[in-house]
């Protein structure tokens, strides 16, 4: 039994120390990729905001898998009780002003997603611009069967003003 958890936690740290290199590391085409989709989707003008089911999340998508993916796994599924899930997640699923502040804060106390405690602190801080959280935000809330709906960039300068960031 000892064996087991020495195990388990062994595979946490090793987990822990992978995805802290990796999220604080940044791939230079990759950001210029997606801030070229941002700027590309900031110029178009429509009458009708985009709905989730009209909505093109692959900006967003390029940067979770640059930036999210190490922690929370490619089908957003995460590590139990080390990295949560983002896919069916009722934590994530609550509050959207939460998720886009945590994307920029990373998450700081202790959480319970679906049952299933997670420590704070884990989550290292990915600087993004403010587009770019609002992409990523937005395929988290619309991936893996997520119906999250989607959040604008209002919104997160909005969060921001309101955290003093």
């Amino acid at each position: 039994m000892k064996r087991i958890k020495l195990l388990s936690l062994s595979i946490a740290a090793t987990l822990f120390m992978s995805a802290f290199m990796a999220c604080g590391s940044s791939d230079q085409s990759t950001e210029e990729s997606a801030e070229d989709q941002n700027t590309d989707n900031t110029e178009v003008a429509t009458d009708t905001p985009a709905t989730a089911a009209t909505a093109d999340f692959s900006a967003g998508q390029e940067i979770f898998k640059a930036k999210c993916m190490v922690c929370h796994m490619e089908n957003g599924e995460g590590v139990s009780g080390t990295f949560p899930p983002l896919a069916k997640s009722d934590y994530l699923l609550a509050d959207k002003k939460r998720v886009i502040l945590q994307t920029l804060q990373g998450a700081k106390s202790p959480i319970i997603v679906n049952g299933t405690e997670y420590p704070g602190g884990v989550m290292t801080i990915v600087e993004l611009e403010e587009q770019q959280t609002a992409d990523v935000v937005n395929y988290i809330l619309n991936s893996w069967g997520n119906a999250g709906g989607t959040v604008t960039i209002d919104d997160v300068k909005a969060v921001k003003a309101e955290n003093g960031m």
